[in-house]
């Protein structure tokens, strides 16, 4: 359970209470890393051999190596996507490697995990990474959501909250803090004064709103080629602002295809 996420009644709380008591499981302790073993055997298994064979600019040594650094960030501070979606963009932004001067933006960065990662994806083709985030959490909103399957959800303010700090400690430590440049604040006055071209974008924004305001300022810069990542495909608002027609028209860009990745959460955005 996410701290400032209602998600419906459903869960055993009884039984995670039961679970805890016996295993510890959070960042740091033994039953992440046995918990992050299991998944790279089973659930992100094909993934990390699609990554490891795909044929990029990017050798697979040096993507072996990736890897690794993923999996101890993994093991060390709280994410809230799976090793599947972060290698999905990884290989998206390995493939902009000869581009000059690649530019990978990330909206809504958490406690810094999906930072982390992506840092040194972007180290790896000589890119820059912009992250924006209020580093306060999920903003004050009335928005009510659903998931795909009609559960409803709301994300209360201060949730998926990292303090800019925390997030640069943690970006020093794990991965490429020589490639970042951190921008806090509402997206709405962050994004505003958006200039130049853009490689590769991740959105885990939550909010549609805030969904839509990224969008505003990111698709009219992407660079041919380039592509939107956003990580809120298990909610319907995002699959309806994305089918929106006459949205994409006060963006200034014709709508986009969209692919479902991995089991859904994720989705690719691209234009030819």
């Amino acid at each position: 359970m996410t701290y400032g996420v209602v998600i419906g009644e459903r869960g055993d709380p009884a039984r995670w209470r039961r679970e805890r008591r016996w295993i510890r499981r959070g960042p740091g302790t033994l039953g992440r890393a046995l918990q992050t073993t299991k998944h790279l055997a089973l659930r992100d298994r094909a993934a990390v051999l699609r990554f490891l064979g795909a044929p990029l600019p990017v050798g697979r040594r040096a993507r072996l190596v990736m890897l690794r650094r993923f999996l101890r960030i993994t093991n060390a501070v709280r994410g809230y996507h799976t090793l599947t979606e972060l290698l999905e963009v990884a290989e998206r932004v390995l493939r902009r490697a000869g581009t000059p001067g690649p530019r990978v933006i990330e909206c809504g960065a958490g406690a810094g995990a999906s930072t982390a990662k992506l840092s040194l994806a972007v180290r790896a083709v000589g890119g820059t990474l912009d992250v924006y985030d209020t580093f306060r959490g999920i903003p004050a909103n009335e928005e009510r959501h659903e998931l795909l399957d009609g559960t409803p959800v709301r994300f209360l303010e201060g949730a998926f909250r990292g303090r800019l700090g925390a997030v640069r400690r943690r970006v020093e430590a794990l991965g490429a803090p020589e490639v970042c440049r951190f921008h806090k604040g509402l997206f709405e006055d962050t994004l505003v004064g958006l200039e130049g071209p853009v490689d590769v974008a991740l959105l885990d924004v939550d909010l549609v709103s805030s969904t839509a305001t990224c969008l505003r300022a990111i698709a009219p810069r992407l660079r041919p080629g380039g592509c939107v990542l956003s990580q809120d495909g298990h909610l319907r608002a995002t699959h309806d602002l994305l089918a929106d027609r006459a949205f994409w028209g006060e963006v200034g860009v014709a709508p986009p295809a969209v692919e479902p990745l991995g089991d859904g959460k994720l989705l690719a955005l691209t234009w030819p």
